[in-house]
């Protein structure tokens, strides 16, 4: 048997394997089951079979398209739920942002390495003096005595300490500094967060609650002991002034009368300085030009440097310079001057014996700086006696202006607290540190500005 088959139709695969590609196969002497000449195809039959496929495929493919279409929104709806999802993230992370840019405490994040993640402006502000980035960079670099470390390595939290650091005005700020692990859900530590608190006014304030304290006490009975001493101190000087008076001159009994007259003169030196430290006046205040007090202080100590049998300087030297800010060129500052002049004069004087201690005679060096300083939105005058001496021990620093605390050999102990004490009746304040500059201690005051300066 002969069959006939159009391979050029079946090439397009379209009727390949459908009952018209069959008709084309179909034996050409088969009257029977063709209506048409021996060897001619039935088109109409053929076309029917077309008809019938194209509709198949058409319900296919509409098939398709309601699947496609389904799919495309399904698609479009996970997009609008993803969208939601982000744009909710979005929002939590920008509340989270103004949560940590409102809150006054500092905090800085750290990933399971120790490297900075995350900082708040309050902490910025509180490591302004740093100077640097601090995102990237690791934490116990920055700060060796940081407890993350032991955080990250598993040491129960939180964990507390204190931290100092440079401030905008180039005082040493405390930050009390508490460590926390944070904890996935599985329990892993994945990173640390420190909360930081700028606890310098109320550690100051705690301070000064303590001093005070401690103060009256000492006041009441230091007030009554040297009522006690001084008149009995006056007739003992007296007695022995007469004794080197009758004695001859030159003499070991008029040598010892003589150590007898100085012991008691120290003695009294010490009572009259316990009264007036117990018996602080209240300020006398007016409109006085900061840079003629300063300026004139300064000359005072200079010229007793000159004079000093103990020291040969040459006039040359300017050991006792005073550097006045041009803003504060003839202007007044509402205080009392004898008793300001007293607090320069003996912090000028205590530099210059600590500068003469370390240094050779013609290496003395002592500055007083007068200029401003900005604290929480008010302006104060800013006091600044610097020297290149050995400057003071920080184990001495917390005891400094406590009365009768001194490391001199032959010093009372009374002089900076009578400067402490004369500082807060003009309701300023003083702390000492290290000078940059010139190396020694330096004394910062700070006195309110007047609105008035007239």
């Amino acid at each position: 048997m002969v069959y006939k088959h159009d391979t050029a139709l079946g090439a397009h695969g379209v009727l390949s394997g459908t009952p018209c590609a069959r008709l084309y196969a179909m034996p050409i002497g088969d009257t029977a089951a063709m209506n048409a000449p021996q060897g001619i195809p039935d088109f109409e039959a053929a076309l029917r079979l077309f008809d019938e496929t194209v509709r198949a495929l058409e319900a296919r493919a509409r098939r398709l398209e309601e699947v496609l279409t389904v799919k495309q929104q399904e698609l479009t709806d996970a997009n609008r739920r993803l969208s939601e999802k982000v744009q909710e993230l979005d929002r939590l992370s920008q509340y989270l942002e103004l949560v940590l840019s409102s809150v006054a405490s500092g905090v800085v994040a750290v990933d399971a390495l120790g490297i900075i993640t995350t900082v708040n402006p309050a902490a910025r502000r509180m490591y302004a003096g740093l100077d640097r980035a601090l995102e990237g960079c690791q934490l116990a670099e920055l700060f060796p005595d940081s407890a993350v470390g032991q955080v990250l390595a598993g040491a129960a939290g939180p964990l507390t300490g204190y931290r100092q650091v440079a401030g905008r005005a180039g005082d040493q700020r405390q930050i009390e500094v508490v460590a926390s692990p944070i904890v996935a859900p599985d329990g892993s530590v994945v990173g640390a967060v420190e909360v930081l608190d700028d606890v310098t006014d109320v550690r100051r304030l705690q301070d000064e609650v303590e001093r005070g304290r401690r103060l009256k006490s000492l006041g009441e009975m230091a007030a009554g002991v040297a009522h006690e001493i001084r008149n009995p101190l006056n007739g003992i000087e007296g007695f022995a002034s007469l004794l080197v008076r009758d004695m001859q001159a030159g003499s070991p009994s008029a040598r010892h009368a003589q150590a007898i007259v100085s012991g008691v003169r120290d003695l009294n030196r010490t009572v009259t300085g316990l009264l007036q430290f117990t018996q602080q006046k209240t300020p006398n205040k007016r409109h006085v030009p900061m840079d003629e007090l300063a300026t004139a202080v300064c000359e005072l100590v200079q010229a007793e440097l000159l004079v000093s049998d103990e020291r040969s300087i040459s006039s040359a030297d300017a050991a006792v310079t005073c550097v006045i800010a041009e803003d504060w060129h003839e202007r007044r500052l509402h205080i009392d001057p004898s008793q300001i002049r007293q607090v320069l004069l003996n912090l000028l004087q205590n530099a210059v014996h600590a500068a003469q201690d370390q240094q050779q005679a013609n290496d003395v060096r002592v500055e007083l700086r007068l200029g401003s300083s900005q604290q929480r939105e008010k302006r104060y005058c800013l006091l600044e006696i610097a020297d290149n001496g050995a400057g003071i021990n920080d184990a001495h620093q917390a005891d400094i202006f406590t009365p009768f605390f001194t490391t001199k050999d032959h010093g009372t102990g009374l002089g900076l607290a009578i400067v402490h004490s004369i500082v807060q009746l003009h309701d300023g304040s003083i702390e000492v540190d290290r000078d940059p500059q010139l190396g020694g201690a330096r004394f910062r005051m700070l006195l309110p500005e007047s609105t008035d300066h007239d």
